[in-house]
């Protein structure tokens, strides 16, 4: 099967739904070596990566009308990736932080570079969601 955005989009939407599951249950992300200080927070980032992964899947379904929240999503995900790797490397979130802010940031380089590419949209106009 050849590689396309929509599905890469949409199967990135399922991940991120997994990753919010997980962190719902402190036993299952503490198993995994992932040290969040209070389930508070996992519950917080929990929230905001279940959104993500509604708007990533629905915006599977009409990817050309859609694309410009999944490249604003890249931008998310070079944060979350930048957030990730130091607080894995340099804090007690736990190393299992650096692969999955090196994820994010493939996730995200795959997002900003696929999108203009297999839609024939520039940069700029996903940028400032001038997409006709």
């Amino acid at each position: 099967m050849p590689f396309s955005m929509k599905n890469f989009v949409f199967w990135s939407g399922v991940y991120n739904a997994s990753l919010a599951l997980t962190l719902t249950c402190p036993p299952v992300y503490r198993l995994l070596g992932l040290n969040v200080p209070t389930p508070l927070w996992g519950w917080l980032v929990a929230g905001f990566l279940a959104y993500t992964s509604a708007v990533l899947i629905l915006a599977a379904r009409n990817l050309r009308a859609r694309a410009v929240f999944v490249y604003w999503e890249s931008i998310l995900r070079y944060i979350s990736a930048a957030l990730l790797i130091s607080a894995g490397l340099f804090g007690d979130l736990g190393l299992i932080a650096v692969p999955l802010g090196l994820g994010d940031l493939a996730i995200g380089l795959v997002y900003m570079i696929g999108l203009p590419k297999e839609l024939g949209i520039s940069h700029r106009a996903l940028l400032y969601d001038a997409i006709d």
